[in-house]
């Protein structure tokens, strides 16, 4: 899908129209952008995006990505769903918990266009393993939650509450 129109950014009068922007099959608009991200793009920003979505009430766009997005044996996850992945299964469980379905979330790698497009960047990865152009880009707020990938459910669960905690913090 690709389909674009401009406008502007920030304040609107009654003679123009709100900013949107389709990009493979990602909405921007006027109001903020908010980016999380993490290694895979399988965990921890998967849960930081649909706990913002469901907290935010001013309509603002989250979105999520991972700076690797690769699976064992460097396999591509790109575009693929959470729930084609056996080491999703703790993510989808400890989530579905609280009410939010991420299984047909898609994996998404991170690009400069996700950084360009972001108002705000929150990212729970390793500042060594972000790109030039994420490092360069002074939006970016890190967040210290240990990746729960190879871990239990207990500690999928308690990485959830951390990453709520968070998102609960920015939003409130």
């Amino acid at each position: 899908m690709e389909c674009v129109a401009f406008g502007f950014r920030g304040g609107q009068s009654s003679n123009t129209r709100p900013a949107i922007l389709f990009f493979d099959d990602i909405y921007y608009s006027q109001l903020m952008n908010v980016l999380f991200i993490c290694r895979g793009n399988v965990g921890r920003s998967q849960m930081a995006e649909a706990f913002f979505r469901q907290l935010d009430q001013n309509s603002n766009f989250a979105t999520s990505a991972g700076v690797e997005a690769l699976g064992d044996g460097g396999i591509d996850m790109n575009g693929m769903f959470l729930k084609e992945r056996d080491s999703s299964k703790y993510v989808i469980e400890c989530m579905k918990e609280m009410g939010v379905d991420v299984s047909d979330n898609k994996i998404k790698r991170l690009t400069p266009e996700l950084v360009g497009g972001a108002d705000r960047i929150f990212m729970m990865a390793d500042p060594d393993t972000a790109p030039d152009y994420l490092q360069n880009s002074g939006k970016v707020v890190y967040w210290s939650v240990i990746d729960p990938c190879g871990r239990t459910l207990e500690s999928h669960r308690a990485i959830r509450d951390e990453v709520e905690k968070l998102v609960r913090g920015i939003i409130e």
